[in-house]
């Protein structure tokens, strides 16, 4: 009976430690967080309680495209980073999300803000403030919102993309031609 519960919290303790697990980044983005270098955000997002999850809630604070942060730390499953004097956690679930830290790195931060002029009016104003309107480009939607969680749309050739508001409830965003032609709440 002890060697079974000595083997219950080892298991415990291995569990956890495995979601603090370091990461191996490649050697630009190391070098980019050892050197404490300006990025600038990628996509919009929404930080809660200190926290952005990956899947992309709408709720809490907007933290807009071509925000300057610098990535202080790095693990398994996390990217921190320092958004307007306040450490953010930037958390992947990549069941949700289906890419690994590393790559959630590459797609949410860069060394140069996303050049807006290549949008619309209506498209830049809501990139700006973290909305989809009816017109909108593929690529306009993935700057405002992020890149919809993959285990509810596949591939980002699909004409219907699904996001989370929240835990609990989704939005649906239906293209034709490329842009965005009907919101489904």
């Amino acid at each position: 009976m002890i060697h079974k519960i000595k083997l219950i919290g080892l298991a415990i303790v291995a569990m956890v430690m495995s979601g603090c697990a370091t990461v191996q980044l490649p050697a630009e983005q190391q070098t980019m967080i050892d050197n404490n270098t300006t990025l600038y955000t990628q996509v919009g997002m929404w930080t809660e309680k200190g926290n952005v999850i990956a899947t992309n809630y709408k709720r809490g604070e907007h933290i807009p495209v071509n925000s300057a942060v610098q990535i202080s730390g790095v693990d398994a499953a996390t990217i921190t980073f320092n958004y307007d004097g306040r450490v953010i956690k930037l958390k992947n679930i990549d069941k949700f999300t289906k890419v690994d830290v590393p790559a959630l790195m590459t797609r949410s931060f860069a060394l140069k803000q996303v050049n807006l002029t290549q949008f619309s009016a209506l498209e830049t104003t809501a990139i700006e403030q973290g909305d989809v309107v009816v017109g909108m480009t593929k690529d306009a939607v993935i700057i405002s919102r992020g890149f919809p969680p993959a285990h509810r749309t596949a591939s980002l050739k699909l004409d219907s993309w699904r996001y989370w508001e929240n835990r609990f409830g989704t939005i649906v965003y239906e293209f034709e031609q490329g842009k965005v032609s009907k919101i489904i709440d």
